[in-house]
């Protein structure tokens, strides 16, 4: 199955935020303009460090323990779009779980899925699916093999991903680091966003302009760490 997820956009080169900005990672900042969880101060998915998906589409998470039982391999690729500073962007797919077991614990009245492995590609490894989504209009679609119009596509999705570089180190890395900076600044005007009232490309970066919009987040959200 194929699944949506909110990336953290495109930063300026020389961003002190942003270290590995080949990396497609959620949005843990939450300056996606269109992340509505930023109303709730945390975007969980796809949870790379833990190899969970926890939070959103609970409708896709009560559906899979009954997939589990059908199928012997079940794994859930996430795709985004990935916002430009030049205001455009691109639909990708940029990674999967294979699913390992479905946990005990619950949230939003559906099952944790845990991964039993999982791999992520940088940007420029990722599949451009732009064109496609475009045409099908299914930006905030989940679709899976079952359906025969999308089997093709998620089959060949997964060797491409297959034949490519695993960066799901770097993922990790860049999502940890995210985490500090936006726990120690977020709720108070730290070093890291305090430099941001100089940045020359201050009207275009997202985090500078979701800060003008909405101002800093209230708490640090529980279940972060």
């Amino acid at each position: 199955m194929c699944v949506p997820y909110y990336s953290i956009p495109e930063f300026p080169s020389d961003c002190r935020i942003v270290k590995r900005h080949g990396v497609v990672a959620r949005d843990v900042l939450l300056c996606n303009p269109t992340n509505f969880h930023v109303w709730g101060g945390v975007q969980y998915d796809p949870h790379v460090e833990t190899m969970e998906y926890m939070n959103c589409q609970p409708k896709v998470r009560r559906s899979i323990p009954k997939k589990m039982e059908n199928y012997d391999d079940v794994r859930i690729l996430f795709r985004t779009r990935r916002l430009r500073l030049d205001g455009g962007s691109d639909e990708l797919v940029t990674g999967y779980y294979i699913v390992g077991s479905v946990s005990e614990a619950m949230c939003r009245d559906a099952p944790v899925i845990r991964a039993s492995s999982i791999r992520f590609v940088a940007a420029a490894d990722a599949i451009d699916i732009t064109s496609l989504m475009s045409r099908e209009k299914a930006y905030r679609s989940s679709f899976t093999t079952e359906n025969s119009g999308w089997k093709p596509y998620l089959l060949k999705w997964i060797r491409h991903l297959d034949k490519q570089r695993d960066a799901t180190k770097a993922y990790k890395k860049e999502i940890q680091s995210l985490k500090m900076i936006y726990k120690n600044n977020e709720f108070r005007l730290g070093d890291r966003y305090g430099a941001c009232r100089n940045c020359s490309d201050g009207d275009q970066c997202f985090l500078v302009r979701r800060r003008r919009r909405c101002g800093c987040l209230q708490e640090f959200p529980p279940h972060f760490q």
